[in-house]
């Protein structure tokens, strides 16, 4: 059975969210993007994406005491030192 209470919670938090995209960090962004397109039409929310939209509010409001510029400062790099091939003896 459709849940109509929750696809509608799901849209009230999904617009919540795009209202704040410009403070949204990248990896956030491409998930709000995702879920956009995901829920253009009516379907059976799924939690874990609910918790997602709830996380990236919760997200933005503790980035507010600090100095983070979404635009130069989201970027993931993992950045771990390369070594050759492994030799055995």
């Amino acid at each position: 059975m459709f849940n109509m209470t929750g696809y509608v919670e799901l849209k009230r938090l999904l617009t919540k969210v795009e209202a704040i995209e410009e403070k949204l960090m990248p990896n956030e962004r491409e998930m709000l993007h995702s879920l956009k397109a995901k829920y253009i039409e009516p379907l059976n929310p799924d939690p874990f994406d609910v918790t997602s939209l709830n996380v990236m509010l919760r997200n933005v409001e503790i980035r507010r005491g600090y100095r983070f510029d979404p635009r130069k400062d989201g970027g993931r790099v993992i950045n771990l030192p390369r070594t050759g091939a492994s030799k055995k003896n």
